[in-house]
């Protein structure tokens, strides 16, 4: 498979105010300007998640204290370029036009007063976050979905918890766990070393990719993957 085409960025710029243009006048209400960078935009700690786009609140109701909700709204045209460059499945033309359709509906979120599209994003961040091993807000998968009691799904990966106390860990170190999730089984190997909140990893035993990712205005490399991992969390109580 070839690689996907990128347009020169003065095409793609158009591309952006066509696909703006085409949203409900009323919807972009308070919109002040959609503003396509050259540049790409990475994930300050991660530096292989790309951000497509953002919104903004405008600085100049900052300015005049006005209560009205006004947005500019960012494209980062490097970042469609940079994806593009690793994955053979991205449509730019397609994730262009999801993108400012998300920002806008944080705008409407913005307007509504609600949040349902920043606690997606804030998932979204605590997932890249644990895939780089870096340090998340304790039980961040339960912002997923609840597929069965202790068990989450999160993009294509699955947490499982094992709800024990504490003599139940001491006495399961160094043994195999029977478990059933979502009516399969699953036999846990629990480390000798193993420790309260410790979470044991089964890589390509997740969802099943279905070719459609996620949206959300980052997006992570995944050309090679097929399968989210499987993660048993070891929620340990007094």
């Amino acid at each position: 498979m070839s690689r996907p085409v990128v347009p020169p960025y003065e095409a793609f710029a158009a591309r952006a105010r066509a696909l703006t243009r085409e949203i409900p006048a009323e919807y972009l209400e308070g919109v002040e300007d959609v503003v396509v960078h050259r540049e790409a935009k990475r994930h300050p700690l991660i530096d292989d998640v790309m951000t497509l786009g953002e919104q903004e609140p405008s600085a100049m109701v900052a300015m005049t204290g006005s209560e009205l909700v006004r947005s500019i709204i960012h494209l980062y045209y490097g970042s469609f370029v940079e994806l593009a460059r690793r994955d053979r499945k991205f449509d730019v033309d397609a994730e262009l036009r999801e993108t400012i359709e998300h920002e806008v509906q944080h705008h409407l979120e913005d307007r509504a007063g609600v949040r349902t599209l920043v606690d997606e994003d804030d998932l979204f961040d605590a997932h890249q976050r644990f895939r780089a091993g870096l340090e998340t807000p304790p039980g961040w998968w339960r912002r997923g979905e609840e597929l069965e009691d202790g068990v989450w799904q999160v993009d294509l990966d699955l947490f499982v918890e094992l709800r024990l106390r504490r003599r139940e860990l001491e006495a399961l170190r160094g043994t195999t766990v029977a478990l059933t999730v979502l009516d399969e089984p699953l036999d846990v190997d629990v480390p000798a070393d193993a420790k309260a909140g410790d979470i044991l990893t089964f890589e390509g035993t997740g969802v099943a990719d279905e070719g459609d990712d996620p949206p959300g205005p980052e997006a992570h490399d995944e050309e090679d993957g097929d399968a989210g991992d499987l993660h048993v969390v070891l929620d340990v109580r007094r």
